[in-house]
């Protein structure tokens, strides 16, 4: 263990009182599909049982392509674990209207401490309760290579004209402006691409117009959203509708392309496969500069206790310390994301700008919004984004797509 963590596992010690669960260890089982992190997480619960000798955290990981089948199956056999890593949103409300949850308002109050970006995600639309404890709010931006930036010149664009020309000026000199793609079932990342435009564009009042019916996917805003993701094209990767996401990443973690279009998990990612590389991020620019641009924002997913649990006391204890300031540090300073509470700091330069990009957010549309129900927005965009930045449809053709599909059950709250 690190001398930060052990420092930070005595202070915990010093500052918890006193409560035996049994005369004997615990054991909690917390389950997660982040298998990338499992090493990080360790630690992190390291310092957790360094004050509280008398509960072991049990960490078992599952990939995330089958973590919820796994999940779901050992639920409602009665053998999942004590705590799950829970999806947000409208993934989440299956388990709690099967009942397979408990709520967690009285037993974890400080999740009211954290910002409605971060609880959002974690409230049954049937209750209005809080059924996870939220661990981190991402946010959207543009990675690059400040290596490659300094090479050729360029400073962070400010507007989208002097993005455009970054691009152009990289490209004639023989490196790919923007690493890209979404083939073989990870076209997820190119809605995180279409995610990130889109507040530059429809700006922050446009989530609230959606949800009121003041708006729709066929909005003039989200279409010209779609048709500036397309129009970068010439930018992306070479063989653009071939490339999965796995290997869009590799080409700029090896230095083949100046930028990324992601989320704030890039940040640990990226470092550990490549300790060497030089990166930063910045909020994709508007066509107007702005000493504040919008960025959009999502919680990421929450832990919560599972209502079969035999250990629900001790389980209870670790939800509050996933709820804490402690862990939220911990996990900013570990993983490099920016935590669900917003009294972390950092040194690391690229999560003090991704916090600092947590100033001033409005939420991920299509994914805080509109994955409540089936067919989910995520589902038609993901189906249908490399054949519109292909020409093979237009972003017109797209947005009715998307809308069509949502109608099926989306009422808007006026």
């Amino acid at each position: 263990m690190s001398r930060r963590l052990f420092a930070i596992g005595l202070a915990l010690a010093a500052s918890t009182p006193f409560m035996s669960f049994a005369a004997a260890e615990e054991t909690v089982k917390l389950w997660s599909w982040r298998t990338e992190d499992q090493a990080a997480m360790g630690r992190i619960f390291a310092a957790f049982e360094a004050a509280n000798p008398d509960i072991k955290v049990d960490l078992q990981f599952t990939p995330d392509a089958d973590y919820q089948n796994r999940l779901a199956t050992a639920l409602r056999g009665g053998k999942g674990p004590d705590i799950a890593q829970l999806k947000a949103y409208g993934e989440l409300q299956p388990l709690v209207e099967a009942g397979y949850l408990e709520p967690l308002n009285d037993s974890v109050p400080a999740i009211a401490e954290m910002p409605e970006t971060a609880t959002g995600g974690v409230i049954s639309v049937a209750d209005g309760k809080f059924y996870g404890v939220p661990y981190s709010v991402p946010v959207l931006g543009v990675f690059y290579n400040t290596a490659l930036f300094e090479a050729n010149g360029i400073a962070v664009p400010t507007t989208y004209a002097e993005f455009l020309a970054a691009c152009e000026k990289l490209k004639a000199a023989g490196v790919t402006p923007i690493a890209s793609g979404g083939a073989q079932g990870s076209a997820w990342a190119l809605e995180i691409g279409v995610g990130m435009i889109g507040p530059t564009i429809y700006g922050a009042d446009f989530y609230g117009e959606m949800m009121s019916g003041k708006a729709s996917f066929e909005d003039p805003r989200f279409i010209a959203t779609l048709k500036r993701f397309a129009e970068l094209k010439p930018y992306y990767s070479d063989g653009f509708a071939g490339i999965d996401y796995t290997t869009s990443t590799q080409q700029f973690i090896n230095g083949q392309a100046a930028m990324f279009f992601g989320g704030s998990w890039e940040n640990g990612s990226f470092k550990a496969q490549n300790p060497d590389l030089k990166f930063s991020v910045f909020a994709f620019p508007a066509d107007a500069a702005t000493d504040k641009p919008l960025v959009a924002a999502f919680s990421d997913g929450s832990y919560g206790l599972v209502a079969d649990s035999e250990k629900k006391e001790a389980a209870t204890k670790v939800l509050n310390f996933i709820a804490s300031p402690e862990f939220a540090q911990l996990f900013a300073d570990e993983l490099g994301w920016p935590a669900a509470r917003p009294d972390v700091t950092s040194e690391d330069p690229v999560l003090k700008a991704m916090i600092a990009m947590q100033g001033n957010t409005t939420p991920y549309l299509s994914l805080v919004g509109y994955r409540w129900q089936t067919p989910t927005a995520s589902s038609v965009i993901q189906a249908e984004v490399i054949d519109m930045v292909e020409g093979n449809i237009t972003p017109e053709k797209l947005a009715a797509d998307v809308n069509a599909a949502v109608s099926t059950w989306f009422k808007p709250k006026p």
